[in-house]
């Protein structure tokens, strides 16, 4: 009963200071710092990408903030609440640590590769017949894109990997318990001001068991984010969905997230940020605990060079 007491109020802490976050970067544009350079003193949406970007990259802060490869470290929290639940009573609710991490490779042809490593925390719904409740972290992705450097301008090209780890051991309701990996792919195409838009996908094959769950069902997962972001100043966007729209073979089976974002890229201090909000709702009901309705906030944390 404590561990779960100290569960909700974590799950609660998150859920109130990414509200308030939320609120906070939408509702105020006076917390830009005041910088010697004049470039530093400019918006964050108008300043210039970061340095060393490749040929096609955005044009300014916030576009490079919504675009997957630009190079440019972040820290992503995210939170994910889900009030309605598919076959499961009450909520559920997932948080996210994700790291974004560029590295400089020493080759002309493909100067930059992108890597981001994802750490949920789950909490399950009210899963009924004695089982109830369950936390704990989900499965560890690593993804890892090679950029290279195009000569149509306005277009990028990410070419790479995902991997999953059992980081969730052999809790069976917040992980796979098996290692899975695969191809990952994604274009952007930036060729009209204000617009992004493109494809992002990778794909999920479990290729070993965590040990001890060599009985768990095997993984073929496919991962498919189309997108488009709409920027229309002062560091505000709007946009499809940041999560990707899921199939999983096995069961043959989707699960969907449809819906907006609205975001925006602005100051805290001298700290660039991205904050955004949306809701996702998923009408596939594939005879699991799914989520149905779903909140989604996040906070990152941007540091251009």
């Amino acid at each position: 009963m404590q561990i779960k007491l100290k569960n909700l109020k974590l799950r609660m802490a998150l859920i109130g200071f990414c509200t308030v976050a939320i609120v906070f970067g939408l509702t105020t544009g006076s917390v830009l710092a005041h910088d010697d350079s004049a470039e530093k003193n400019l918006p964050p949406h108008e300043r210039p990408a970061p340095a060393g970007s490749p040929a096609g990259s955005s044009a300014n802060l916030a576009e490079a903030a919504t675009n997957p490869i630009a190079p440019m470290i972040q820290f992503q929290l995210q939170n994910s609440y889900s009030w309605e639940n598919h076959n499961s009573n009450g909520y559920s609710n997932v948080t996210t640590i994700q790291p974004v991490i560029p590295i400089k490779l020493p080759w002309e042809k493909v100067p930059m590769l992108i890597t981001r490593t994802t750490l949920p925390y789950v909490w399950t719904p009210d899963l009924g017949g004695g089982i109830g409740r369950v936390s704990g972290f989900g499965d560890l992705s690593l993804l890892t894109l090679f950029t290279p450097k195009l000569k149509t301008k306005g277009v990028q090209l990410g070419f790479g990997s995902d991997l999953s780890f059992p980081t969730a051991g052999d809790d069976k309701l917040t992980g796979s318990g098996k290692w899975a990996g695969g191809p990952a792919f994604l274009y952007i195409n930036m060729k009209t001001k204000g617009i992004q838009w493109g494809l992002f996908a990778y794909q999920n094959w479990s290729f070993a068991s965590a040990s001890g769950e060599k009985d768990r069902t095997d993984v073929n997962k496919s991962f498919i984010q189309p997108f488009v972001t709409y920027h229309f100043g002062k560091g505000w966007f709007v946009g499809s969905p940041e999560s990707p729209q899921q199939y999983d073979y096995k069961s043959k089976k989707w699960s969907l997230a449809l819906g907006p974002q609205l975001g925006r890229v602005f100051k805290i201090g001298k700290q660039p940020v991205k904050l955004f909000g949306a809701v996702y709702y998923n009408p596939e009901d594939n005879a699991a605990a799914t989520s149905e309705w779903t909140a989604k906030v996040g906070l990152t944390f941007l540091f251009p060079e």
